[in-house]
C-alpha cells in the first residue's frame, strides 16, 4: 500500500513539473526572440517583463540544458572557442542580444546598475579630408575609396593607424621610454600638418615621411590622434559600461568612512568597488565584442601593439601599468566622462584616472582573450533564429 502511494505521488509530481518546464521554456525563448529584436537597455527589459531572472548560471546551463535535455550540464558546458573575427555578419548579428543578456546576468549578479548613462558629447566637427578628429566608420569609408589597392575592407582598422603601427612596431617597441617620452613639438606639428593635408590627396609624400620620423615624434602622433577622436574608441555608448566593470563610486562621497553604518551598507550593494576578478574579465570581453567592427578592430591592433612593447620591456622599460598610465586618457577621455560643471572637482577627476589607469591595464593583460566566443552562444544564436 505505502509503495501504490509512493508510485502514485512520483507519478504526479513528474506530471506538474512538465508543464513548469513548459512554462520556464516558453519564457527563455520570449525573452530571445524580444532581444533579437529589441536590445535590452535595462534589467526591466530582461527581469520584469519576461518574469526570468538572469544570473550567473541561465545562459549556461537552462539555455543549453533545454535544448539538448539528454546530456548532463557539465557536457553542455564543454564548448569549443571562435574567433569573433571568423564570424559572418549574421552570427555576429544573432550574437549581439546574447552578450547583452551575458553581460546582464553579470551586472544582476553583484547588484551594479547596467543601465546605460547618456555620456557627455563635446561637439566637434569633422574636418574636410583630414585624419584627425574624424570618427572611424569616415576613415573607413574614405579608405575604401581612395585606396583600392587596400585591403581595408578586412581589418576594418583606419589606414593611417596602420602606417603608424607599422613603422613603430619595426623601429619603435625597444625604444627606452616609447609612448613615455614625449617627441619634439615642431616635428610633431609639422608631421602633423602633412598627414592631415595630404594624407588622401598626395599619399606617395606620407611614407617617406612616417620611415624619416623619430620614434617618439611618431608615438606622440598617436596618442594625438586617439585623444582627437570624434568620440571614444570605446564609443559613447558603451564607455561608462566598461568603467562599470571596474566600480563606480557616489560622486557625492568621497570615502566611505565619512558614511553612517546604514549608508555604508546600502552604498556597498549598490555600488561594489570592483567587479570579482573573473568576472570583470567576462565582462571586459561581452563589452569588447559588443563593440561595432571598425571599434573593436582598431582596439584590437592597439591592444596587440601595446603588448609588443610590454614584451620588450627589458629593453624599452616599458611596463604594462606604465603603457596603461599612459594610454588610458586615450581609452578613456575625460572630456567625455567629465561634464564641464565638474571640471574643477580635483578629487572626482583622480578618483576617475585611477579607475581608467587600472580597467587599461586589465584590457592590457587580456589583450589575447578578448576576442573569444564561446562556441555555445553561436549555438544559441541558431536556436534564437529557428524557433
Amino acid at each position: 500500500m505505502v509503495y501504490k502511494q509512493w508510485t502514485r505521488a512520483r507519478e504526479q509530481s513528474a506530471t506538474n513539473l512538465a508543464p513548469r518546464q513548459d512554462r520556464k521554456r516558453s519564457r527563455i525563448q520570449r525573452v530571445a526572440l524580444y532581444c533579437t529584436r529589441n536590445r535590452p537597455t535595462n534589467k526591466r527589459d530582461v527581469r520584469d517583463v519576461f518574469g526570468v531572472r538572469f544570473d550567473s548560471t541561465t545562459d549556461e546551463t537552462v539555455l543549453t540544458a533545454v535544448d539538448h535535455p539528454a546530456k548532463p550540464v557539465e557536457t553542455a558546458r564543454e564548448t569549443c572557442q571562435i574567433d569573433i573575427d571568423q564570424l559572418s555578419e549574421d552570427e555576429w548579428k544573432r550574437l549581439q542580444p546574447l552578450l547583452w543578456l551575458e553581460l546582464e546576468s553579470l551586472f544582476d549578479k553583484h547588484r551594479v546598475s547596467s543601465v546605460r548613462q547618456k555620456p557627455f558629447k563635446p561637439t566637434r566637427k569633422e574636418k574636410g579630408n583630414g585624419v584627425f578628429g574624424v570618427s572611424l566608420n569616415t576613415l573607413i569609408h574614405r579608405d575604401q575609396q581612395v585606396f583600392t589597392g587596400k585591403d581595408t575592407t578586412v581589418t576594418l582598422v583606419p589606414l593611417v593607424l596602420q602606417v603608424i603601427l607599422s613603422e613603430l612596431a619595426v623601429r619603435g617597441a625597444r625604444e627606452e621610454g616609447i609612448l613615455r617620452v614625449s617627441g619634439n613639438k615642431q616635428r610633431i606639428d609639422a608631421l602633423y600638418n602633412e598627414i592631415e593635408h595630404n594624407f588622401y590627396r598626395k599619399p606617395e609624400k606620407i611614407d617617406p615621411l612616417i620611415k624619416e620620423a623619430g620614434v617618439h615624434d611618431l608615438s606622440s602622433l598617436l596618442k594625438r590622434w586617439l585623444r582627437d577622436l570624434s568620440q571614444p574608441l570605446l564609443t559613447n555608448d558603451l564607455v561608462h559600461l566598461f568603467l562599470q566593470t571596474n566600480g563606480k563610486l557616489r560622486a557625492d562621497f568621497s570615502s566611505r568612512e565619512s558614511l553612517t553604518s546604514e549608508l555604508t551598507d546600502e552604498f556597498s550593494i549598490t555600488f561594489p568597488l570592483v567587479l570579482p576578478p573573473h568576472d570583470q574579465c567576462k565582462a571586459l570581453t561581452v563589452l569588447c565584442q559588443l563593440l561595432p567592427h571598425e571599434n573593436r578592430n582598431t582596439l584590437r591592433a592597439l591592444l596587440h601593439f601595446f603588448r609588443r612593447v610590454v614584451e620588450q620591456q627589458h629593453l624599452n622599460r616599458m611596463s604594462q601599468q606604465n603603457v596603461a598610465t599612459i594610454i588610458a586618457p586615450s581609452f578613456f577621455p575625460p572630456t567625455f566622462l567629465h561634464p564641464p560643471d565638474h571640471k574643477d572637482d580635483m578629487g572626482a577627476q583622480t578618483q576617475m584616472a585611477a579607475q581608467c589607469c587600472q580597467l587599461t591595464n586589465v584590457l592590457l593583460g587580456m589583450a589575447d582573450s578578448l576576442w573569444v566566443v564561446p562556441q555555445r552562444l553561436i549555438e544559441q544564436g541558431k536556436i534564437v533564429i529557428a524557433m
